[in-house]
């Protein structure tokens, strides 16, 4: 291992897609990368525009730790 590379967080960092409306928070789903939970939310927020059912935004966070930890 190289002089600042720490590994020792790889794998713990999840990343949640959330579904906010007028009522609060829903957790929709939990990803391993950040890539995969934008393109989930993109497509969520897409789908929530064809279809509406009311004031809907999807949006990513990050977890901190592994989903286990809860």
């Amino acid at each position: 291992m190289k002089g600042g590379q720490d590994w020792s967080r790889v794998g713990e960092e999840r990343f949640e897609v959330l579904a906010v409306t007028l009522f609060g928070k829903i957790v929709v789903a939990s990803y391993a990368t950040l890539e995969q939970a934008e393109w989930q939310a993109r497509k969520l927020g897409e789908e929530a525009e064809r279809n509406p059912r009311g004031y809907v935004l999807y949006l990513v966070r990050t977890t901190g730790g592994s989903t286990g930890e809860r």
